[in-house]
């Protein structure tokens, strides 16, 4: 090997993948796989995003390395390197098993800041029991990039979603943001309002639809970037560049906010009813199809019964609890 070919590779290694050895100008080859010992993960924590998902099985990109990894359903590690090689390997995967497939429904499942996908594994699971339907709950690296990353991560994700064609959301805090800037992205591109892809409906768990006033407090104290990301930096200082770009979904969408129901809330740096880290008034959006404030709190409320109960109500019929008990949030 010469020393053009090894630096190659080695670049090809560190950017994020397996850059493979020439063999011939102009000649495509087969992503070269790396070596790989099938060793269990933790599924993707802080550090690890979504791009690709089939069955149970995901492709995740490493935030600092930008290497790709295939998990299969009991998050093992059974391939590593490019994406190319990654997919290469995921073909394998998908012509050995005709029989696993997404299904036609699907819910995907999106996490808040600082939080993981497991921290809506409990909700995916009882909306699948609910429903029948394929539960796909996603990781992004919440805190390493900002809200137009993440949504470029969540489309890669979806664009991919093979023999899905209808699709609900459900988000807790920071993900309901990640999903109205993809819904925004998404009329922008003309290609992607042509695929055989209809979203349904969507809930929304605790979102901060208006800039959170905790962030305003919280948020300048990590000045260099180090706890919320640019995330953080979103919910704060670029509000207003990243307001216009977060869209009202164009389909029917209910909100479940927390609160104790009075005036005070529980932290009193937030103004009126709030759940701890984000305010009533902050969830509230013009155009809800239902509106609902629960004595829960922002950390835990995706893992309260009711929430799954009134989650699965709202996805299978557009209200909460009965059409007639419905509090839409009319447009101004």
């Amino acid at each position: 090997m010469n020393r053009r070919n090894f630096q190659t590779a080695l670049a090809g290694i560190i950017a994020g993948g397996f850059a493979p050895f020439a063999s011939g100008a102009g000649k495509p080859r087969r992503p070269q796989r790396m070596p790989n010992w099938q060793t269990p993960t933790a599924g993707g924590q802080q550090l690890w995003g979504d791009v690709r998902y089939h069955a149970g099985y995901r492709i995740q990109r490493h935030a600092l390395t930008g290497h790709h990894r295939l998990l299969n359903p009991k998050y093992e590690r059974i391939a590593w390197g490019s994406l190319d090689a990654c997919e290469a390997n995921l073909a394998d995967v998908r012509q050995r098993e005709p029989l696993l497939l997404n299904s036609e429904t699907a819910v995907v499942f999106l996490h808040g800041l600082f939080r993981t996908r497991w921290s809506m594994w409990r909700i995916g699971q009882s909306v699948a029991e609910q429903t029948g339907w394929q539960s796909i709950v996603l990781g992004y690296p919440s805190t390493r990039g900002s809200v137009s990353d993440h949504a470029s991560m969540l489309d890669e994700a979806i664009t991919h979603l093979d023999g899905v064609r209808k699709l609900y959301f459900v988000a807790h805090s920071l993900g309901n943001l990640v999903v109205r800037r993809w819904f925004h992205d998404l009329r922008q591109d003309k290609a992607a309002n042509q695929r055989d892809l209809e979203v349904k409906r969507m809930v929304m768990i605790g979102p901060p639809n208006h800039r959170p006033a905790l962030a305003r407090t919280l948020v300048p104290i990590d000045r260099h970037k180090l706890i919320a990301g640019a995330a953080g930096d979103d919910l704060n200082g670029n509000w207003k560049q990243l307001a216009p770009t977060l869209a009202t979904p164009p389909c029917e969408f209910g909100i479940l906010a927390g609160g104790l129901g009075n005036d005070s809330g529980h932290n009193p740096l937030i103004p009126g009813d709030d759940d701890m880290i984000v305010g009533v008034d902050e969830t509230r959006l013009a155009g809800a199809h239902d509106f609902r404030v629960l004595n829960v709190i922002h950390a835990t409320m995706m893992y309260v019964p009711e929430i799954h109960k009134m989650t699965v109500q709202f996805l299978k019929n557009g209200y909460f609890e009965t059409p007639d008990a419905r509090t839409p949030l009319k447009q101004s």
